[in-house]
């Protein structure tokens, strides 16, 4: 049945018609009329004039039925006909067939700008697991509509044109409309079974990609049975992050075809979150910032991941994380005002809360090194944390362990930590000194099972120093043999990773392609230096540790390189670029 909407303005048409065609000014010749004295008179049929019209003169002219053409009343009942007739069809669609369709020729272009502003969350079905509805999304709000007790298994699934319902009623934010064909657009959240999925696709490796929170804590708030945005759980943003990240280590099709939506979901809540009340907010934001740069740094989108390390370390500075137990007295940071009164940060309630500031201050640190190392030229690499006047004086980074076991005691204060690691570089020798205590520090890689978590960051730590003597002696490297043999000793160490099958090891944080393209352009300058026959080393070389390589040994080492750079180049775009550079390197000696 057509709706009164639809029809009105049929019905409007023809009741005009209708009232033009009865109104009194209308005179049809050979009928009777109405005349102005109230009676009526038959048409004598007498032309160019009847007489009844020379009795009563009107303004139109005597229209006669037998004439050339149609009258005007005869005009006028067919256009009556034909619209009582489109009247029946739109009261009776299923009797009938309308004679002309037509359709919106823009509904095409209109559908797909609606959808590319606010792309809509589609989460696949794995084939093994089955997906529980989802909970409303409200696009304009950052914490959840939904009351606080409501659980997984009670939300209910969205249908086209609904709005998200709360405690008391509607919410004044609409859910978009849905294709009855995707029944997971607009969710909130995948469900609770993919949801543990991606949390066990990315936990393992979180620590690669600058994940600093308490990692069981974090998982036990996740899967709550709580709605999106509630207090007890991780706030949306970081969320959403790391349900990206899930999806990116999936290696599922049908996920990664929705990784841009899930892009676009964290980067929507990443942008709002701090306008919100959740009370880790700051904390959470800044941890989904670092996890958004690394995506960002991996997959090759370099200026969106300086945009994100510009983020959290304003949020870090701001936050005053860099002045964590500080030895100097100085107010707290303020981060807003409510009522013409300063907000400060909550002081953290326990050492767990306090380590996870801490060590989020280094991981932004850390983050904030590498992008500088990676992206940007030599005399670039000090950044807006070393800017003057910024005093770092948060104690150095514990493991969460070690914060639980109350080993960060009362009695720990911090002063000028990075600047006693700026006065140590002032002095070439004292930086290689500083380097080696390093070094000698670290587990060996050696002996660690190849399941063991701790194995990935090891090859981490062990490559970044030995990068460091790289970069350290590399500016000699031509002129003093001795530096030239660190380099290589220091090359050789990244390129085996203390033996370690790395087919095996599972992810690796995105920097490594970095320090294998270090290690490779060494032994290319070595070939290179070798072919053009160039003064060979003395024998100080010996006694830096290394010993002389041959040219192919030197090969050796620079194919096992580019073998680990192809290896992680398949599903990273920066390790993919930075195995192209490598072999333009090597096809130019």
């Amino acid at each position: 049945m057509a709706t009164l909407h639809s029809i009105s303005p049929q019905l409007i048409r023809i009741s005009a018609c209708l009232l033009a065609l009865y109104d009194d000014d209308i005179w049809p010749c050979s009928a009777t009329i109405s005349t102005p004295a109230g009676g009526q008179a038959k048409c004598d049929g007498v032309k160019p004039v009847c007489g009844p019209c020379r009795r009563h003169p009107k303004e139109d002219e005597c229209e006669y039925s037998d004439g050339p053409g149609r009258s005007r009343t005869k005009a006028l009942e067919d256009q009556v006909s034909r619209l009582e007739a489109r009247l029946q069809e739109l009261e009776n669609p299923d009797a009938s067939t309308p004679s002309v369709k037509l359709h919106d020729p823009y509904a095409h272009y209109n559908e797909t700008q609606r959808i590319s502003k606010s792309p809509p969350l589609y989460i696949p079905a794995e084939p093994t697991m089955t997906l529980a509805p989802l909970s409303p999304f409200s696009p304009t709000s950052t914490s959840s509509s939904l009351p606080s007790g409501r659980h997984w298994n009670t939300f209910s699934a969205l249908h086209a044109n609904t709005e998200s319902t709360g405690s008391s009623g509607p919410s004044t934010s609409p859910i978009r409309p849905l294709p009855a064909t995707s029944p997971f657009l607009g969710a909130e959240e995948p469900s609770f079974l993919l949801i543990q999925n991606l949390l066990d696709k990315f936990l393992p490796h979180a620590a690669e990609f600058g994940f600093f929170l308490h990692v069981p804590t974090f998982r036990s708030s996740t899967l709550l049975s709580a709605p999106f945005g509630h207090p007890s759980r991780p706030t949306p943003a970081l969320l959403s992050v790391v349900y990206l990240w899930g999806v990116h280590l999936s290696h599922s099709e049908a996920l990664l075809l929705q990784e841009q939506a899930f892009l676009t979901r964290a980067l929507q809540h990443v942008a709002t979150d701090m306008f919100g009340t959740h009370p880790n907010r700051i904390l959470h934001t800044m941890q989904a910032q670092v996890l958004l740069a690394y995506y960002f740094f991996r997959t090759g989108r370099f200026l969106e991941a300086k945009w994100q390390t510009g983020s959290a370390i304003s949020l870090a500075l701001g936050s005053g994380f860099h002045k964590l137990r500080s030895a100097n007295m100085a107010p707290p940071a303020t981060i807003g005002l409510s009522h013409d009164a300063p907000v400060y940060l909550d002081l953290p309630q326990t050492n767990l809360e306090e380590g996870e500031r801490i060590n989020g201050f280094w991981a932004v640190f850390t983050l904030h090194k590498l992008i500088s190392v990676a992206l940007e030229p030599p005399f670039n690499v000090c950044g807006a944390l070393e800017a003057p006047g910024i005093q770092i004086d948060v104690p150095w980074p514990l493991d969460m362990p070690q914060y639980l076991d109350g080993l960060l005691t009362p009695e720990v204060r911090g002063n000028s930590t990075q600047r006693e690691f700026q006065a140590f570089a002032a002095a070439f020798q004292t930086v290689h000194r500083l380097i080696e205590q390093c070094r000698a520090q670290l587990p060996a890689i050696a002996g660690h099972e190849i399941s063991d978590p701790s194995l990935r960051t090891l090859i981490l730590a062990h490559a970044l120093v030995d990068a460091a003597i790289i970069k350290l002696h590399g500016i000699f490297a031509y002129a003093d043999s001795s530096s030239k043999q660190h380099c290589l000793t220091a090359a050789r160490n990244i390129i085996t990773c203390g033996g370690v099958n790395l087919a095996e090891v599972g992810y690796l944080n995105p920097i490594m392609g970095t320090l294998w393209m270090i290690a490779c352009h060494v032994f290319i300058d070595e070939v290179s230096r070798m072919r053009t026959q160039q003064p060979a080393w003395t024998e100080s070389s010996t006694s830096a540790g290394g010993g002389d390589l041959t040219e192919e040994e030197l090969m050796e080492y620079l194919r096992n390189g580019l073998t680990h750079l192809s290896l992680y180049s398949e599903d990273n775009v920066l390790t993919r670029y930075q195995l192209t550079k490598v072999q333009e390197a090597y096809s130019a000696i």
